[in-house]
C-alpha cells in the first residue's frame, strides 16, 4: 500500500513522461525490500534475552554442497553467498553423502560491550549425529579462528567435556554483526538446534538432556532386568525377548546423545559413534525378533513370520556393515525398514485382537510407540519438517510402550493361569464323577489329586499376589521418575538448579526403593534354592547377637535397640547366613513400624521346654529370642496370617514392605527345627519370639532340667 502512495505522488509531481522512471524505481524498491526480508535477523548477546530468543530458529542460512570437499573461503565467495537459502525452522538435513554449510550472525548488545558477561558467551551446536563439525569466526586480527567438534572427533580436546558440542565465542568490542559458518558432514543424519547462552545456562541445558536420557535408559534396563527374572521364573521366552529388546533400547539412548563418548570413549571417538551405528541396527533386528515372539507369528502369521525372519537376519548383516564403519550405506535401508515394520505390524495386531481379545495391551503398545517412531525416522528420511516434537517423539514413545508392553506381557500371564485354573476345575469335576463310580481304592488317588490341587491353587495365588505387589510397587516409583523427568525436560518452567537438584534426588530416592524391593525378591529365591542345603555350625547367639544390634544401632536402628542376655553363653547349631536374614528382618520389622524415638529390646535365654508350636518331637532346652517394640502391635485377625507370603495388613499399606520378611524369618526358623510366633505386648507393640535349638554339644544341653526364667515363655514378660 505504501508503494502504491508513492507511485501516485510521484505520478503528481513528474507527470506522463515521468511514470515509466518512477516505475522501475518502485519495483526495483520490492525487489530490495523481498530481498531485505529474507536476510534472517542476527543473534544479540543480550542477557536479558530468552532461551528462545537466542535460538537458531529462522535465523540461519543453509547451503548443500554436494561434493563435500568445498572450502571456507569458497562458501564465502560471492559465487556461493547468494546460494545460501533461508531455513525457517530448525535444519534438517537428513542422509547425505557430502556437506551442509550453515551460517548465521551474531553481535554483541550495548551492555555484553560495555560490560563483558562472566565466563563468556557459548556457542550450542546440538547436532547429535554429526560426524564432522567445523565452525570459523573473523578473529580480532581479521583472521578466521577455527573449531573441530562433532562425534568422530576426540572429547577430551573439547572446550567443555560434554556430549553436547558447545564453542566459547570471543569478546567483540563493538555491536557489528559478524557470520559464523558451520559444516556438518558423515555418514548420519544431519540435524542442527541450539543458539547462544551463557554458561550456566549452557551446563542447564546440558544437564537436562544427560537427566532425560539417562532416565529413560536406566528405565529400560531395571525393566529389562525384571522382565528376565520374571522370564526364567515362569519361564517364558516372551518376557526373555522383551528383556533383550530393552537392553538394545537403552544402548540406543545411553549413545544417542553421545552418553559413551563424554564417558568411558572420550579419546575413541571412532569406537563411539560405531557403537551408536551398531545400536541402532541391534535394536531394529530386536524389534523384529521381539514381534515375532510377541504376536506368535510361527502360528498366527506363518508367512510374515518368515519376512520378518529374513528383516531380523538383514538387521544383525547391518551390525557387522555398522561395525566396519559402513553405516552411511545401510542407513536409508534400516529407516525404511522401520518404516515398513510401522506400517505392518499395527494391522497384524488388529488381526490378532480380532482372534484373540487379549492382543489388545500389544495393540496399545505398538500404535503408540511404532506411529512416533515413524515419525521420528521419517524425519530422518526427510519426509516430515524437523521439529522439536518430532525430536521428542521417540522418547516419549519408548516410555510408553515399555509400559504397555509388560503390561501385556503379564495380562498373558494373568490369563494363562486362568486358563490353568479353568482347566483345574474340570479335571476336578471330571475326578468327582469317577469318584462315585470308582472302588475305594481310588478315592485314594483323587485325595491325593486334590492336595496337588490345592497345592496348585495356591501357587497360583502367590503367583497373584506377586503381580499385584510388582505392578503396585513399581507403579508409584515410575510414576515419581516420569513426573521428575518431565519437569526436568520442561523448558518453559526454567527450573534452577536446587530445583533441578532435587528432582534428581527424587529419581536417586525412588531407583534405590525399586532396588531394594528386588533385593527382596532375589532373596527370596535364593531361600527357596538353598533352604534344603542348610550348613550348620555352632555358634555363640550371645555374641552374635550383640554384633548384629551394634550394627543396626549404627545404622537405621540408631542406637535404640538394647540387649538384655539371660546367660551368659548361648550356644547354638545353625546355618549363619540364614541366622543374619532372620535378625535381619526382625530387627528391620521393629525399626520400621516402631515410634521415631522408642526404645527397642532384644531378650535372649535358655528355657526348660519348647513352645507349644515347637515341632513334634522336639525336646530339651532350646534358645529363645524376643524381639520387643511400641508400635501398633498385630490387629487379631491379622495374627493367624503374619506369617503368609506376600501378605500385609490392611493399616500398614503405606509403609514401605512386600511381605515377605517375617515369611523369611517362619521358614528359617522351620528348616532349623526351631519356631517363631507373634503375640501383642501388654502394654502395646509388637512381641516376635523365635526359638532355636540349643546346640546338642554344649554343657547346657546335658541338663534337659536346666532352670531357666520363666518370663521367656510369656509375649508380655519382657518390660
Amino acid at each position: 500500500m505504501q508503494f502504491v502512495i508513492a507511485f501516485l505522488f510521484v505520478d503528481r509531481l513528474v507527470g506522463i513522461r515521468g511514470r515509466t522512471a518512477a516505475v522501475f524505481i518502485l519495483l526495483a524498491c520490492l525487489v530490495l525490500a523481498s530481498h531485505a526480508q529474507q536476510q534472517p535477523q542476527p543473534l544479540t548477546l543480550d542477557a536479558r534475552s530468552t532461551l528462545a530468543e537466542r535460538s537458531f530458529i529462522g535465523r540461519i542460512q543453509a547451503y548443500y554442497d554436494e561434493s563435500g570437499k568445498l572450502t571456507r573461503e569458497q562458501v564465502d565467495s560471492p559465487a556461493f553467498r547468494q546460494q545460501f537459502k533461508t531455513v525457517e525452522g530448525t535444519f534438517n538435513g537428513g542422509y547425505v553423502r557430502g556437506a551442509w554449510w550453515v551460517r548465521f550472525q551474531v553481535r554483541a548488545s550495548p551492555e555484553q560491550v560495555v560490560r563483558p558477561l562472566e565466563n563468556g558467551w557459548w556457542l550450542r551446536l546440538n547436532a547429535p549425529y554429526a560426524d564432522y563439525i567445523d565452525v570459523w569466526w573473523r578473529g580480532a586480527d581479521g583472521g578466521f579462528e577455527h573449531r573441530a567438534l562433532g562425534g568422530m572427533r576426540a572429547g577430551s580436546k573439547r572446550e567443555l567435556p560434554w556430549s553436547m558440542p558447545t564453542v566459547r565465542l570471543p569478546e567483540w568490542p563493538d555491536t557489528e554483526p559478524r557470520w559464523i559458518w558451520v559444516r556438518l558432514a558423515g555418514d548420519r543424519t544431519l540435524s542442527l538446534v541450539g543458539g547462544v547462552s551463557p554458561l550456566r545456562e549452557q551446563a542447564e541445558v546440558q544437564q537436562e538432556l544427560n537427566f532425560v536420557d539417562a532416565g529413560v535408559t536406566g528405565m529400560a534396563l531395571l525393566m529389562a532386568v525384571v522382565s528376565l527374572m520374571m522370564g526364567i521364573a515362569l519361564p517364558d521366552r516372551r518376557f526373555v525377548a522383551y528383556a533383550g529388546y530393552l537392553v538394545t533400547l537403552g544402548m540406543v539412548f545411553a549413545s544417542s546423545e553421545g552418553l559413551p563418548a563424554s564417558f568411558w570413549l572420550r579419546d575413541s571417538p571412532l569406537a563411539a559413534v560405531r557403537l551408536h551405528n551398531f545400536s541402532v541396527c541391534l535394536h531394529t533386528a530386536a524389534a523384529f525378533a521381539f514381534a515375532r515372539v510377541l504376536l506368535d507369528m510361527e502360528r498366527q502369521f506363518p508367512r510374515m513370520n518368515r519376512v520378518f525372519q529374513v528383516m531380523t537376519l538383514a538387521c544383525l548383516a547391518a551390525c557387522a556393515a555398522a561395525m566396519a564403519g559402513w553405516y552411511g550405506r545401510v542407513a536409508r535401508p534400516l529407516n525404511l525398514a522401520w518404516v515398513l515394520f510401522a506400517a505392518c505390524i499395527v494391522p497384524m495386531c488388529i488381526v490378532a485382537l480380532r482372534r484373540n481379545m487379549q492382543a489388545w495391551p500389544g495393540l496399545v503398545g505398538y500404535a503408540v510407540y511404532l506411529m512416533m517412531g515413524s515419525v521420528h525416522f521419517a524425519k530422518n528420511l526427510q519426509w516430515l519438517p524437523f521439529t522439536l516434537a518430532a525430536q521428542a517423539s521417540y522418547a516419549i514413545g519408548s516410555i510408553l510402550h515399555i509400559m504397555a508392553f509388560f503390561f501385556a506381557l503379564g495380562w498373558r500371564v494373568r490369563q494363562r493361569e486362568r486358563r490353568a485354573l479353568a482347566l483345574s476345575l474340570r479335571h476336578r469335576a471330571r475326578l468327582s464323577r469317577r469318584v462315585n463310580e470308582r472302588t475305594r481304592d481310588l478315592r485314594q488317588e483323587i485325595e491325593q489329586h486334590h492336595r496337588t490341587h490345592d497345592q496348585l491353587a495356591l501357587a497360583l495365588r502367590e503367583q497373584r499376589g506377586l503381580l499385584a505387589m510388582v505392578s503396585h510397587e513399581f507403579r508409584t516409583p515410575l510414576g515419581t521418575i516420569g513426573g521428575a523427568a518431565q519437569l526436568l525436560t520442561d523448558d518453559r518452567l526454567g527450573l534452577a538448579r536446587e530445583e533441578v537438584k532435587k528432582e534428581a534426588e527424587k529419581i536417586g530416592r525412588t531407583v534405590l526403593r525399586m532396588r531394594d524391593l528386588v533385593d527382596t525378591l532375589l532373596a527370596d529365591e535364593w531361600l527357596d534354592a538353598s533352604s534344603g542345603n542348610v550348613h550348620p555350625v555352632p555358634i555363640d547367639l550371645a555374641v552374635f547377637l550383640r554384633e548384629k544390634i551394634e550394627e543396626h544401632n549404627e545404622g537405621s536402628g540408631r542406637g535404640r535397640i538394647s540387649l538384655q542376655l539371660d546367660a551368659s553363653a548361648l550356644p547354638a547349631l545353625a546355618d549363619e547366613m540364614l541366622l543374619h536374614i532372620a535378625m535381619d528382618n526382625l530387627l528391620s520389622n521393629a525399626i520400621k513400624y516402631a515410634p521415631p524415638d522408642s526404645p527397642i529390646r532384644v531378650r535372649a535365654g535358655i528355657r526348660a521346654r519348647p513352645p507349644e508350636n515347637l515341632a513334634p518331637g522336639a525336646a530339651g532346652p532350646c534358645i529363645c529370642i524376643q524381639v520387643c517394640d511400641k508400635g501398633p502391635g498385630f490387629a487379631s485377625d491379622d495374627l493367624p496370617h503374619v506369617f503368609e507370603r506376600f501378605y500385609r495388613s490392611a493399616g500398614t499399606r503405606r509403609i514401605p514392605g512386600i511381605g515377605l520378611g517375617l515369611h523369611m524369618v517362619h521358614r528359617i526358623a522351620a528348616v532349623h527345627g526351631g519356631s517363631v510366633a507373634a503375640a501383642n505386648g501388654p502394654g502395646g507393640g509388637a512381641v516376635l519370639t523365635l526359638t532355636l535349638p540349643l546346640h546338642a554339644g554344649s554343657a547346657l544341653a546335658e541338663y534337659p532340667g536346666h532352670e531357666t526364667r520363666t518370663a521367656l515363655a510369656r509375649p508380655g514378660g519382657v518390660r
